[in-house]
């Protein structure tokens, strides 16, 4: 290799490198976008933990409104046969 030739290959090795940096920056504010801007990662993440709360809720309700119409009914069983021990009847109140 001449003398010559080294400024050429001093400058291409530059232009390589900075070439891959810009490629790397651009990589990277591509996957911020992917990951902040709206439908992004982030609010897709957000969406599935408000969409699974909201299904755990139902589910409590549901189970909860199951245990009230269970509690309702031993509560109406104990009435009638608190009734029947005592001979108290709603209408003699």
């Amino acid at each position: 290799m001449t003398q010559s030739d080294r400024p050429d290959r001093d400058l291409f090795t530059r232009v390589a490198q900075l070439e891959y940096r810009l490629n790397r920056i651009e990589h990277n504010q591509e996957q911020l976008e992917n990951t902040m801007t709206p439908g992004g990662y982030i609010t897709e993440a957000f969406e599935r933990v408000h969409e699974e709360i909201d299904q755990f809720r139902s589910d409590v309700n549901s189970k909860l409104d199951a245990q009230n119409q269970k509690l309702d009914e031993q509560n109406r069983k104990i009435d009638t046969i608190l009734r029947h021990i005592t001979g108290l009847n709603s209408d003699n109140s």
